[in-house]
């Protein structure tokens, strides 16, 4: 090596020019022109500078990755972005290799043995966003979806284990150009689905916070959990002591991040107050000590980033703790470090033997043929298990296709693994290259394939029912209250009221207060059982923490009381409303009205129409039953002895009525000041045609249509029919009836289609409500009665068909 190239690196080389060392202080940037007037041929170019070369990888990989990522968007083409930064190393890697005197080979594929900035500064990239993974992940997300996500998890895993393992002892028997453990490897990678990878690709593709993602997200844990349960077996029964001894070490780590570290965390975010953000001190104390698990991983032989992971999911997710970790670091390692490692792998693959080899892939001879015919072999076997898997638990069989797409998606976590089995020297290059090409291919098609199969419009809605009328006497009911304003703290304590709480009758009420961000305010999801304000300052939620917590101190013996806040945009409200729904399996969502008038009805107070479009939001999405509450007046005040509470359900027959009969029948199960009226409209026989003449004497009576349901205190119930022949006399008997009741339940599609609303529906000023909630919740409406409406959850139904139902 010559002098001059070592010394203006920074490095000194022995006398016998057999090693050299670094120089300090180190020399990282070029003196610009004047090396040149100076050194003249003596001098570098300024590219061979460890800091200007590392600026032109990084700008080079950013520039290419992020124009195939603004082109696809704006085809319409949705990819994981993980793709492009491979897709950009492929380009990079070809260009370099045109000509090795070129100097961009020289920037990429220095022929000297300078420390590898680039790359060490993409392995890091690569450990931050494992360990971003696992802090943005819940710990128990495989627990808790159950059966479901343990069957499908463990089908998904062990079919492709079994059936590649018996096409390997076949192959064996004859001539196979790979390695024992090439093979092995192939099988193992192809029958797990790496979280990471599900992850990145739910992310995305914007379809992470659904039903569905769960599920996947869920199924993906449980291979992950078994992957580490067959790795320590394998290591035991191949390595014999060092396996064992792995084993062992790698117990006690889990054990210790279980009972120590978990604990530590919650101290943390107690020591925050809340509504700030964490110390910096945790911050990097967090990270050094994910840095050590990396490390105490590597020590053990075990796969480094794997500690990283494992520590990250010791770290709650959300805010303050897990969120301050997103904020500060996601942002920089997906934009700038973690490319470096996507495309700079990908630099590896020799394109120039692949397309070679594509010869001996139409023959049906070589190790390219091996390679790709054993994994087309294991990948369709998985998707079958997977696909019977999900079918056998009533998801529809699209949503089945879809689930098994994504549990076969290979991307960063595979990639990553083979690269270093290359340089643990289990693995080839070739097969390396060859696999490479196989997950590119992989994290193009199979997210096209999903557009086509999975609807991610839907992505709130549920595959289980989530309604009151599923619900069970003596069943907890699982409830969401949302508060804008401070004004709806007093309505929606008055709904809540109205359900009375009882030992037949439990409840779990969840409450959000959402607040709209503004400025350049940061968003934040706040649990006010994990943090408490601090000293001597405010909740942003203090009224709202105060109000519902003396309502449970009324009902402690059967409410559950969780108080939430989050701040975020008006546009994104509804999502939190409808992601914590989901999450915590909810079966009714009560909101409140937008607009608000004056006790004697005559002027508006507020009239907030982002509130309105949250509700509407809310009611597209939402994964359970919602409830629009109209406050007028206190619906049962218990403080005074000789109070009777009186309730109007008017019940036409359809799903959101049998809904709101439901809810009507868990506010009187245990109450006996509540008395009930149940109204039917139903057509005039003058206005009927004949065929509808007959069906309406076949007709059963409205007490024989609603007994199944209300079962209980008949003597407190009164059942009226009344026969209309168009809205206006829909509207004329509820006004009549306006001041005799403390408040009307309707489902939002009552009567929709029948002569009971017929003319109103043209008239109707929020759809939102349906025609008969306008009407009642109309400032018109000669009554200071509380209106609730009421809608239905929409699930995803398992028919053949395959069309959305509901029940």
């Amino acid at each position: 090596m010559d002098y001059w190239d070592v010394q203006w690196r920074g490095y000194k080389e022995d006398k016998n020019a057999s090693r050299f060392c670094e120089t300090h202080p180190y020399v990282i940037n070029s003196q610009g022109v004047w090396e040149i007037l100076t050194y003249k041929a003596q001098g570098m170019n300024f590219w061979e500078y460890p800091l200007p070369n590392l600026e032109i990888i990084i700008f080079s990989t950013y520039v290419i990755w992020r124009l195939f990522d603004f082109t696809c968007t704006k085809i319409g083409l949705r990819l994981p972005r993980f793709t492009y930064m491979m897709i950009a190393g492929i380009i990079l890697g070809q260009t370099c290799h045109i000509n090795n005197k070129l100097w961009l080979h020289n920037i990429f594929f220095p022929n000297d043995v300078r420390p590898k900035v680039a790359e060490t500064l993409g392995g890091f990239g690569f450990f931050m966003y494992w360990f971003l993974k696992g802090v943005t992940m819940e710990a128990g997300t495989g627990l808790r979806m159950g059966r479901k996500a343990g069957v499908i998890g463990f089908t998904t895993m062990f079919v492709p284990l079994i059936c590649g393992n018996f096409l390997f002892r076949w192959r064996k028997r004859g001539n196979i150009s790979l390695l024992t453990t090439e093979y092995r490897l192939i099988i193992f990678m192809q029958s797990i689905s790496a979280f990471t990878s599900i992850d990145t690709l739910l992310r995305d593709l914007k379809i992470k916070h659904s039903e569905f993602g769960r599920i996947a997200l869920s199924g993906a844990m449980v291979t992950d959990m078994l992957a580490f349960i067959i790795t320590f077996l394998n290591a035991m029964h191949y390595e014999k002591y060092s396996g064992l001894m792995q084993t062992i070490f790698s117990c006690l780590f889990f054990a210790f991040m279980i009972f120590f570290v978990r604990p530590a965390m919650y101290w943390v975010i107690k020591q925050t107050p809340e509504g700030r953000p964490v110390k910096d001190i945790y911050i990097y104390l967090i990270l050094a000590l994910a840095c050590l698990s990396f490390k105490y991983f590597d020590m053990i032989h075990s796969y480094g980033p794997a500690g990283s992971f494992v520590f990250g999911l010791t770290v709650p997710n959300g805010y303050p703790l897990g969120a301050a970790f997103v904020q500060k670091f996601e942002s920089f390692n997906l934009g700038a470090i973690f490319p470096l490692f996507g495309s700079l792998t990908m630099m590896q693959v020799d394109v120039s033997w692949l397309l070679k080899e594509c010869g001996n892939l139409v023959r049906m001879e070589g190790q390219l043929y091996e390679v790709v015919s054993f994994v087309l072999f294991v990948n369709a076997t998985k998707f079958i298990a997977s696909t019977i898997a999900a079918f056998s638990f009533k998801m529809p069989l699209r949503d089945s296709f879809a689930l098994a797409l994504v549990l076969n998606n290979k991307s960063v976590f595979e990639l990553a693994y083979f690269a270093y089995a290359v340089e643990i020297k289990k693995v080839r290059p070739e097969v390396f290259t060859i696999f490479a090409a196989i997950i590119l291919l992989n994290s193009i098609f199979i997210p096209m394939a999903l557009e086509l199969v999975h609807d991610p419009t839907k992505r709130f809605k549920s595959y289980r029912k989530r309604n009151l009328a599923i619900l069970k006497d003596g069943a907890e009911l699982q409830t969401l209250v949302c508060i804008y304003k401070p004004n709806h703290i007093t309505s929606m304590i008055s709904l809540l009221e109205a359900f009375n709480p009882s030992k037949d009758s439990p409840m779990a009420c969840n409450v959000l207060n959402l607040i709209e961000l503004l400025g350049q305010a940061t968003p934040m999801f706040i649990s006010h059982q994990l943090q408490k304000p601090e000293l001597g300052s405010i909740s942003c939620s203090d009224n709202v923490v105060t109000s519902f917590r003396r309502f449970r101190q009324k009902h402690f013996e059967y409410t559950t009381l969780d108080i939430f806040t989050s701040v975020s945009m008006s546009k994104h409200m509804h999502e939190d409303i409808c992601w914590l729904a989901l999450s915590r399996s909810m079966s009714l969502i009560m909101l409140p009205f937008h607009r608000t008038w004056s006790a004697d009805r005559s002027t508006i107070i507020s009239n907030d129409d982002k509130l309105r479009i949250i509700n509407i939001n809310v009611l597209r999405r939402a994964p359970c039953s919602v409830g629009i509450f109209i406050y007028r007046k206190p619906i049962v005040e218990y403080h005074m002895a000789a109070y009777h509470c009186k309730i109007c359900l008017i019940f036409n027959g359809g799903k959101d009525d049998k809904e709101a009969l439901a809810i009507t029948n868990r506010m009187r199960m245990t109450e006996t000041r509540i008395s009930l009226t149940i109204i039917r409209f139903t057509p005039a026989f003058s206005q009927m045609e004949n065929q509808l003449m007959e069906e309406a004497l076949q007709m059963v009576s409205l007490k024989e249509t609603v007994t199944n349901i209300v079962k209980e205190k008949d003597e407190s119930v009164t059942y009226i029919d009344r026969a209309v022949s168009d809205g206006s006399e829909t509207s004329k008997i509820l006004r009549a009836m306006g001041n005799d009741y403390d408040l009307f339940i309707v489902g939002r599609g009552s009567g929709v289609g029948t002569e009971a609303t017929s003319g109103l529906s043209e008239w109707t000023e929020f759809e939102e409500l349906g025609p008969i909630g306008d009407l009642l919740a109309s400032h018109e409406f000669p009554s200071r009665a509380s209106v609730l409406v009421v809608k239905k959850q929409v699930y995803i139904h398992h028919t053949k068909s395959q069309k959305w139902k509901s029940k």
